[in-house]
């Protein structure tokens, strides 16, 4: 039986979830509408990694920029300043996109990952990168191109995605194929009441837990699991 090698997520309920935590050298889509938590999540990967498990995090942003996401974090009581000046986080703002082409910005997202040394990478949001960049015509070779990416990166990576509201369908429609996992994080009318749900779609390579799990999120810990799934 093959081992699977695992990068902890450092969020404890949902390791468990995941059975040790994300294949290493995966990337995986976290996937959700507004308020629903998935730039902190990608946070606590990138901020337990720099702490706990000496971990190098690489940080590559296309929805604010760097100056608000450490003050937002800072928020949280997460010193994301802190860990940029002792070399184990950097941070890349593509606030606004620079006027490049879509495989040349890839290559300096590779170039920047290598010298750091990242050992986690996220990327908020693809689907702000793929919008930007994409016509119709364009996806398959987008698909190829980003796959070449995460394929030559030597790191695990989350990939948040924008969840149309109304849709099923995750961000623009191609992210999922560019993924070895998928999350899914959801706000649900519940009694007069909007309650946050967590479910694992996919984690190709590794059983996983695939119930519905509903979470919460607060200042220091963050997003916090429930240990029991939802009786459906």
């Amino acid at each position: 039986m093959i081992t699977v090698e695992k990068t902890p997520t450092g969020i404890a309920e949902l390791d468990r979830l995941l059975h040790g935590g994300l294949p290493k050298g995966s990337a995986t889509l976290i996937a959700g509408g507004p308020g629903t938590g998935k730039t902190i999540i990608a946070a606590q990967f990138l901020y337990n990694g720099a702490t706990t498990y000496n971990d190098k995090g690489l940080l590559v942003s296309f929805n604010e920029n760097a100056q608000t996401f450490k003050r937002f974090m800072l928020s949280l009581g997460w010193d994301f300043d802190k860990l940029e000046s002792e070399g184990k986080i950097k941070i890349l703002d593509f606030i606004p996109i620079k006027k490049v082409s879509f495989d040349v910005l890839i290559d300096m997202i590779l170039e920047e990952s290598r010298s750091f040394g990242a050992k986690r990478m996220v990327v908020d949001s693809i689907t702000a990168l793929t919008v930007a960049f994409i016509e119709k015509a364009e996806v398959r070779s987008t698909i190829s191109i980003i796959q070449k990416l995460l394929r030559r990166l030597d790191c695990t990576s989350l990939l948040i995605a924008e969840t149309p509201w109304g849709e099923e369908r995750l961000g623009s429609g191609i992210e999922e194929f560019v993924a070895d996992g998928i999350i899914r994080l959801e706000t649900l009318p519940v009694k007069g009441e909007l309650r946050r749900r967590l479910t694992i779609l996919k984690m190709r390579g590794t059983s996983h837990d695939m119930k519905f799990y509903q979470y919460t999120i607060n200042e220091q810990d963050g997003i916090v699991i429930t240990p029991y799934p939802e009786v459906v």
